[in-house]
């Protein structure tokens, strides 16, 4: 049976799982990253705060009348205008076909959340969700480039771009624009190209600029109660942070509360996929339609890792591969002709409602794998909790955070990039990560933006995970775009990280930059202890 332990150590609260079950929870120290499936004692975690699925919604947003120009615009909440609301809705029509875009601002996760900062937030397009399929890694010689120049991308199968929007704030509260998440335009139609009907929103409990990671842990008292357990009346299980008490109103403040349910890390490790070839991925639980794949890929003859995947000019042969999910298998299917390695880690959650019926809080089990103990939330089912009702799975694993910081541009970027190393970025730093079990590496970087005059729009306020290079142009072939961010893993403790303040975003038609300047660079390594 696996060691799950829980309760306090003096008067700090703690939740573990280990790795090895002949490893002692009290005494294995924490930096002993690799030997836990699961530690609260290491704060400083890769938290999914929430996995949604947003739809175009036609009927109550009508796109009548709008245009791509002028679209129909909806605020939520009721009431509320483009200096005010947390989500705003353009929907227009085009050709006959209906569109639109969900816009998300800081006030939205502040409100649905109790996030105080703008969180890193990732957005998946499905390519056909009747089917659960996503696209992996791919490189866009097209959509930025005309037949005489451009800029090609290396992307990495999600966007996270926080963007200043026009008209959105300068003339209310915030006397300025405000950054939001934008979705890709979803279509009813399905005779579009690629038609794009249902994204995934990833939100990270992480920031996505420069704020530090809160800490909500307070000074422990000495007879303070920290733990929990209770089945009677609606039940709660609950373990506080460090100097806070089971009674804190705030669901932040606990380690374990059964109204704040992150989303699940179903799986995490590394293939290899051959050239055309298909290969799957198994998940001890079943995935469900909030399911995607991270990762971070190669191809198997190139000697590390860069994320996004390597490109250097207009000849890049781009790795691609499509994946689906059904049931516990995530099947891989390669689009490249040559051999490719991939990091992986498998998030899931459910926008399924909470079950009820239960009575046991603690549930050990055999799947037909192993044994399990999980902990659920009170008055879940005892035969069928779902993800929303799992609080901690011993099947299921976490992400330590390896590594978080700020680099500030250009103090913290001391290499200076020339002649033909210019299509990595203008300039180059380097992170080290304390990783004593040499756990796999996941760096999740973004360039974070000195914000514009308040008027200003169409700006960023953060771009994570971009990479793109110039081509065809005598002044600017082979370098990288302003926004461009690229990480490289050299070792299981060490990362570069190229970065390109002052080079355009584009030089189609003319070479425009931004008016905001590089403030810097966020980054967080993820450490993936093994699944099970």
């Amino acid at each position: 049976m696996p060691k799950l332990a829980w309760g306090r150590r003096g008067s700090v609260p703690f939740v573990k799982i280990m790795e090895d079950n002949a490893d002692d929870p009290l005494t294995v120290p924490n930096t002993d990253t690799g030997k836990f499936l699961w530690n609260s004692e290491n704060q400083k975690v890769g938290y999914i705060r929430d996995i949604f699925a947003q739809e175009a919604d036609f009927a109550t947003y009508s796109p009548s009348g709008g245009t791509g120009l002028s679209p129909n615009l909806y605020f939520i909440p009721s009431g509320s205008n483009k200096n005010t609301c947390q989500i705003m809705i353009k929907s227009w029509q085009n050709a006959g076909h209906n569109f639109q875009r969900w816009l998300y601002f800081q006030e939205f996760f502040t409100a649905q959340y109790g996030i105080a900062f703008f969180p890193l937030v990732e957005t998946r397009a499905a390519l056909d969700y009747t089917t659960t399929k996503y696209r992996g890694p791919w490189v866009d010689l097209f959509t930025g480039s005309t037949t005489s120049k451009g800029q090609v991308y290396s992307y990495i199968g999600s966007t996270s771009r926080a963007m200043i929007e026009i008209d959105s704030g300068f003339g209310g509260p915030a006397a300025r624009n405000r950054p939001c998440i934008t979705t890709p335009s979803l279509t009813n139609n399905s005779g579009e190209a690629d038609p794009i009907k249902r994204v995934l929103v990833t939100v990270f409990d992480l920031p996505m600029r420069d704020d530090a990671i809160p800490d909500n842990s307070a000074v422990p008292v000495s007879g303070q109660e920290v733990v929990r357990i209770d089945k009677q009346s609606s039940g709660i299980a609950r373990v506080a942070l460090p100097g806070r008490t089971v009674t804190d109103p705030n669901p932040n403040h606990f380690i374990l509360h059964e109204n704040r349910i992150p989303a699940k890390v179903m799986a995490t490790g590394q293939v290899t996929v051959g050239a055309f070839a298909t290969v799957n991925i198994t998940t001890r639980m079943p995935m469900t339609d909030v399911t995607y794949l991270d990762f971070i890929s190669k191809k198997t003859s190139e000697a590390t890792f860069w994320h996004p995947p390597y490109i250097d000019s207009i000849s890049a042969h781009g790795n691609d591969f499509t994946y689906t999910m059904s049931g516990t298998t995530l099947t891989i299917v390669s689009n490249c002709d040559v051999s490719m390695d991939i990091i992986y880690v498998v998030y899931a959650d459910t926008g399924d409602a909470h079950t009820t019926g239960g009575k046991k809080i603690f549930l050990k089990g055999n799947d037909g794998i192993g044994d399990f103990i999980q902990i659920k939330r009170p008055g879940s089912s005892d035969l069928a909790p779902n993800l929303n009702d799992i609080m901690v799975d011993t099947r299921l694993t976490y992400l330590p955070i390896l590594a978080e910081g700020f680099l500030n541009w250009s103090a913290d970027f001391p290499n200076v990039m020339a002649g033909g190393d210019r299509f990595k970025g203008v300039r180059m730093g380097n992170i080290t990560v304390a990783n004593p079990d040499g756990l796999l590496l996941f760096p999740k970087v973004g360039a974070v933006y000195n914000l514009p005059i308040a008027s200003d729009y169409n700006e960023p306020s953060a771009i994570w995970g971009e990479h793109a290079v110039f081509v065809n142009d005598a002044s600017w072939a082979g370098q990288t775009t302003g926004y461009s961010i690229w990480a490289n893993i050299l070792s299981p403790t060490s990362i570069d990280i190229y970065a390109s303040n002052g080079n355009p975003y584009t030089i189609v038609g003319s070479a425009a930059t931004y008016d905001a300047s590089l403030k810097g660079v966020r980054y967080y390594v993820l450490g993936l202890p093994p699944s099970h």
